[in-house]
């Protein structure tokens, strides 16, 4: 009988997570093609060096929204999903408890943004006229904010095919009104449109998550959702730590470049090689959503079999895309550069580069979730900073060679993390092992 539960329990596992695969990347395309669809826009119609300018100002709006949200999405994913069935109570204080946080955050943040935007673009970007920018997406880091939570908690009581209805709505409501916005007032029109698209999936997103709370006994609450702050010191914080360490750092580093005398152009650069990487990486990225979860009960029930099992299904799947778009791009890398009217014969080193760094990092990616969902936060905030670190330093010795400098840098970083990954997976595990033996 035991034999046979768990076979069972395996093939529910695998038909979970390939029908959350499936439903997690049709909502996802649509939301990761705009920055794509918007970055050729901008490189067809302004040129390279707004690119650059558009990169900086995007990558602040993305790195203040990941700053007030990783932390507490986290959070609550992974004990939403530990909580859904056994304490739902306690998973209806969590997920008000992560609303708060997330909002309360996307407001400090996005008032700094606002009021220090002349200095932060003047001071440190060396570059005066991105201010006005800054000053118009300080609004959007809020709904940004928020709406990457709710997702979370979507996320966390696995209602990928709720996730993928709404991503989808969120991705036909940006690629419709960025274009428009880019076509009438320029970059202020793309990023104004962009906010409104953030702010409708906000009020779309909001009832779809009461709904899917309810419909597993959870009560959303407000009231004493502070009273689950231990879950903040054990994971939120760490949590965002380590997206104060992740996102910000390629602010910081993109900042060392652009103080060049080229700084936007090598920018601009770097930004649509992280388009690419950004684009080979959706799949991959979408497994890990998916595996969070299932890795979280499965460390949960202290179930090693599981763990494995589970991680032996995102690796393989993340190997088999990965081996799948490096032979694309060995074929029709030309093609994706003259997209951006780049030069093949001198941009394609740095993007042949990003291409086996983002096979490198689709293996990774399962593998950096094990701190997460094994609930060893602290242990997965020092692998980050060892990634911020190397990043930040290779960056700055090799500022000198631009774009190509920092996506080396880049590479380095995250190849040492990949092997301390690996070898914590390891510790986990067998750690895991002892205790059921």
């Amino acid at each position: 009988m035991r034999p046979l539960k768990k076979l069972l329990n395996r093939s529910a596992d695998i038909r979970t997570f390939g029908f959350g695969l499936i439903w997690s990347t049709l909502g996802t395309v649509a939301v990761r093609l705009t920055p794509l669809i918007t970055t050729v826009l901008i490189s067809h119609w302004f040129g390279i060096e707004s690119v650059g300018k558009f990169a900086v100002t995007y990558g602040t709006l993305m790195s203040a929204s990941m700053l007030a949200a990783t932390g507490v999405s986290l959070m609550a994913t992974r004990n939403i999903a530990a909580f859904a069935h056994s304490e739902p109570e306690t998973a209806g204080r969590l997920a008000g408890m992560a609303v708060l946080l997330a909002g309360g955050t996307g407001i400090a943040l996005a008032l700094a943004i606002y009021l220090f935007s002349n200095e932060i673009a003047g001071r440190i970007l060396k570059q005066p006229e991105l201010a006005f920018y800054l000053r118009v997406i300080s609004p959007v880091i809020v709904v940004s904010a928020l709406n990457s939570v709710q997702t979370a908690i979507l996320s966390g009581v696995q209602e990928f095919r709720t996730i993928a209805r709404l991503n989808m709505i969120m991705g036909v409501l940006m690629i419709a009104s960025v274009p428009a916005g880019l076509h009438l007032y320029g970059l202020t029109g793309g990023f104004a449109a962009l906010g409104l698209a953030y702010l409708a999936g906000c009020m779309i997103t909001t009832p779809a998550m009461l709904r899917a709370l309810r419909s597993r006994g959870i009560r959303f609450s407000f009231s004493g959702s502070l009273s689950q702050w231990p879950m903040i010191t054990r994971y939120a914080i760490p949590a965002l730590l380590a997206s104060l360490l992740y996102e910000p750092v390629n602010w910081i580093c993109t900042t060392i470049i652009v103080n060049r005398p080229d700084g936007l152009e090598q920018v601009g650069l770097y930004f649509i090689a992280m388009q690419l990487e950004t684009l080979l990486l959706f799949a991959p990225q979408i497994v890990v959503q998916v595996l969070i979860p299932m890795l979280s009960s499965g460390f949960g029930e202290k179930d090693s079999r599981r763990v494995r099992n589970m991680l032996a299904m995102g690796i393989g799947t993340n190997l088999a895309i990965a081996i799948g778009f490096v032979a694309v791009m060995m074929l029709f890398g030309d093609w994706f550069l003259l997209l951006f009217k780049l030069d093949p014969s001198r941009d394609w080193p740095i993007f042949m580069i990003v291409v086996l760094a983002a096979a490198m990092i689709a293996c990774a990616l399962p593998l950096g979730q094990v701190p997460v969902s094994s609930g060893h936060m602290w242990t997965g905030l020092s692998i980050t900073g060892g990634w911020a670190m190397t990043f930040i330093i290779g960056t700055w010795l090799l500022q000198d060679q631009g774009a190509k400098g920092i996506v080396i840098a880049r590479v380095t970083a995250w190849l040492f993390s990949f092997i301390a990954y690996i070898a914590f997976t390891a510790f986990a595990i067998g750690k895991l092992r002892n205790r059921t033996s």
